[in-house]
This record gives structure tokens, C-alpha cells and sequence, in this order.
């Protein structure tokens, strides 16, 4: 389903396009008595939800009727569910996402502006005032706040995600999931199933998960992490924030919970003032923070993280990568910082090995533009192919290289990635 279905959906904090404005909006520059400016103010934000309620009813309504209709055309084990039921598996909603854009031309009729001009983009307005981008993310909110309800007190019962013929869900990942969380992770939300008042207290629970992460949730692809989603304690989705988007396999997930609650906050003590900036950027970088401890944190960011930014991050959720820079100098790492959060550690390891320091950044550039960033990144990234990464340090120390021309260095070593193109097997015989 490219669209949506409920009133109570939370937009993004920093984008109010979805529920029509704020009232911060009203101009300060008219004089009016604060009795008069009260009621206006109410009455324009009386409007604006009773314009909001009337789109919402309308996406609801073509949904429920004339798209699902087309869906189930399309899929015929949509047969005899509810449109509820369809919403509240997220399975189902992700197989309804990429049979939309597979097939959008079947939705042509229904993707008209308001005046019956065709749309055939995901951001132009149709008649319903939203555009397929913003209904695609109300779906998205929708289906999580549903899955959420439906399974309320049994989040942690696997075993229902077994019986159910419709789910795509690794069901041993998400048992392991809900494991680190009870065993690592201190705070989470507290899910019972006592039986007094079980049915409530569920809703509850959901409908807290649900608005401590809504403002996440805005990407097609979530969909089927939204079972996932559900192990994640409050408090971790509150300090992710922003980095719970950088988060997108159920695997993943798992890494982060394998930190654990002390570690993490060891890793925000360490990091102080750009904590923040970590879990933004990437929250499994705390893994690697506490991994080196203060010291070599200090090291790495006074050489790095001016040259790197937020790539820097991506250095810290590796810590075969971090081993390895813990014996080199900063020097020589300083100039790898345009390629190292994609560096394995055997490649960092060839290159200072066989590698003149000024050679080092030459290398790398005229290796992925020769190579291009997908072969770059299979051979020099991680797993990565250390034995060819080793061949091409190996062939680029050999060169012999004109001492007072800096730039004869990079000239020659285009030679070298060129033989690689033109014959790969025959390669690694010329050594």
C-alpha cells in the first residue's frame, strides 16, 4: 500500500506538513486584543484539524475501498482479510509497497490531482491534498501503531510469529533480540502479562512504543523491520533518535543490542559534548568507543574527525578495523581519512606495510577511480578480498617513480589497476 489510515499518526518534529501547520504561524505584526488573538488563534487551529480529519477520512476511505480493491486483483491472499488485518501485518504491507511501484500503472486512475491531472511522481499533491511520499510514511506509522496494539503483552512471543502463515519474520533473530534485551539491557519498558487489567495495560504499552518512535518512522523500507522495532527498549529509541534511520536489517538491530546498557553508557560518557552526534549519525559506534576506551578515542578523533565528519562514526562499528589503527601512527592514518570508514583492516594493514605515508592517500584515490566504488569496496572494504588488496600494495611499492615529480607516483599506478581490468586471472601471476 503506497498510503494510510489513522488520525492519530505523529509527523516528523521538524516538518508540519502533515498536520497543516503550527500555530506559531499567526503573524505578530497584527495588533490585537489578547481576548480577540486567543479566539482567532483557536478558531484557525479548529479549522486546520477539521481540514486535517477531512484528508485523513478521504486517504482512509480510497484506501479501504477502490486501492484495496486493486490489491487484491493483485494478491490473492488478501482475499479474506480487513483492511485492519492487511495494516497490522507489516508483511503484508511491504509486499503491498513493492507491488505498488512494480505495478503503479494499475493505480493510474486513483493518482489524479485534484483538477484529474495524472501524477506519475511520488510528491506531487493528488485530490486527497497528499502526495504518495506522505501517504506512503502515514502507512508506514499506521501499520507499526497496529502491529504494536495487536500483539500488545505478547511482543515476546515468538513462537505466535511461527504459527502465522503470513510472516516473513526470522523468528530466531527476533528471539534473540528480545534475549539481549533481558539480559543486557536495564530500563526497558516493563511488559507484564499479569491478568488483571492485561488488555489495557498492553494498549498502553503500545501506544507509548509507538509515540516514542513515530517521529522515525517515514521510510517504505521499515515496514519489515517493524516486528523488529518492537523488542527495542523506550529509552534506547528516545537516545537514538535520529540513528535508529541508520539502522536498516533486522542484523543491525541485533549489533546494537549486543552492546549493552553499561557500554552505551560508557560510550556517551567518553564522547561527552558529541554524543549526541554519534547517536545521530550512528549508534553502534559506541561498540567501538568503549572497544578502544578514552584514550585511543582522543587519538582518533584528533586526527580524524575534522578530516571525516560524520564518517568518522562509521570507523567506530569495527573493531578489527580499530585493532589495526591502534598500531599505526597517526600520521599514516590520517592519510587514509577519505576512505577508511570503507576500509577493512587487512587493507589498512597492506598499505602501511608496503606503502610509503605519502603514497597512501594517492593510492586510494586513483584506486577507486580506476576501479570505480563497488570494486573499491569489494576488495578494499570489508570482508573485502585481502589477497588482491595485498597485490595491488605490493605492485604499487614496486614502481619506480621519479622522486621530484609528486605527481609521477599516481601517473604510473593507473597502469597497474588498468592490467587488473584488462585480465583479473592473469593478474596476480605478473608479481
Amino acid at each position: 500500500m503506497a498510503h494510510l489510515t489513522a488520525s492519530s499518526t505523529r509527523p516528523p518534529k521538524a516538518d508540519h506538513r502533515l498536520t497543516g501547520g503550527s500555530s506559531a504561524d499567526t503573524p505578530t505584526s497584527v495588533k490585537t486584543a489578547p481576548a480577540e488573538a486567543n479566539q482567532s488563534t483557536t478558531e484557525r487551529a479548529e479549522d486546520r484539524r477539521r481540514e486535517q480529519a477531512r484528508v485523513i477520512h478521504a486517504i482512509n476511505e480510497a484506501l479501504r475501498g477502490p486501492v484495496l480493491d486493486i490489491y487484491r486483483t493483485l494478491l490473492p491472499q488478501l482475499g479474506p482479510l480487513s483492511y485492519e488485518d492487511v495494516l497490522a501485518t507489516p508483511g503484508l504491507v511491504d509486499g503491498c509497497f513493492r507491488l505498488f511501484e512494480k505495478r503503479r500503472d494499475t493505480f493510474a486512475a486513483l493518482l489524479v490531482t485534484d483538477s484529474g491531472l495524472p501524477v506519475a511522481d511520488d510528491d506531487t499533491p493528488l485530490s486527497c491534498g497528499r502526495s504518495v511520499a506522505e501517504i506512503r510514511t502515514l502507512v508506514v506509522r499506521t501499520s507499526a501503531k497496529k502491529y504494536f496494539r495487536t500483539h500488545g503483552d505478547r511482543f515476546g512471543d515468538v513462537e505466535e510469529h511461527k504459527r502465522r502463515p503470513d510472516t516473513k519474520v526470522n523468528t530466531s533473530l527476533l528471539a534473540r533480540l528480545f534475549e539481549l534485551v533481558a539480559s543486557l539491557w536495564q530500563g526497558r519498558d516493563g511488559r507484564r502479562t499479569a491478568h488483571d487489567d492485561a488488555a489495557r495495560r498492553a494498549r498502553i504499552k503500545a501506544d507509548q512504543l509507538y509515540e516514542e518512535m513515530a517521529p522515525y518512522l517515514r521510510h517504505d523500507w521499515q515496514v519489515s523491520l517493524i516486528p523488529y522495532y518492537a523488542t527495542l527498549p523506550r529509552t534506547l529509541i528516545a537516545e537514538m533518535g535520529e540513528g535508529l534511520l541508520s539502522l536498516r536489517r533486522p542484523e543491525d538491530l541485533e549489533f546494537l543490542l549486543r552492546i549493552g546498557r553499561a557500554n552505551f553508557n560508557e560510550a556517551q560518557n567518553i564522547t561527552g559534548e558529541l554524543s549526541r552526534e554519534m547517536l545521530d549519525t550512528d549508534p553502534r559506534a559506541a561498540r567501538g568507543v568503549t572497544h578502544v576506551g578514552g584514550k585511543e578515542y582522543e587519538r582518533l578523533l584528533n586526527g580524524l574527525h575534522g578530516r571525516m565528519g560524520g564518517r568518522f562514526w562509521k570507523v567506530f562499528t569495527a573493531t578489527e578495523l580499530l585493532d589495526s589503527l591502534g598500531s599505526k601512527s597517526t600520521a599514516d592514518i590520517v592519510e587514509m581519512a577519505a576512505h577508511l570508514d570503507r576500509m577493512g583492516s587487512d587493507s589498512v594493514d597492506y598499505l602501511v606495510q608496503f606503502l610509503q605515508r605519502p603514497q597512501i592517500a594517492p593510492f586510494l584515490s586513483v584506486a577507486e577511480t580506476a576501479l570505480g566504488s563497488e570494486v573499491f569496496n569489494a576488495v578494499f572494504g570489508t570482508p573485502g578480498d585481502p589477497k588482491l588488496a595485498r597485490i595491488f600494495a605490493q605492485k604499487a611499492a614496486q614502481l619506480r617513480v621519479d622522486r621530484d615529480d609528486p605527481e609521477d607516483f599516481g601517473r604510473k599506478l593507473t597502469f597497474i589497476f588498468q592490467a587488473y581490468h584488462t585480465s583479473p586471472d592473469d593478474f596476480a601471476k605478473t608479481l
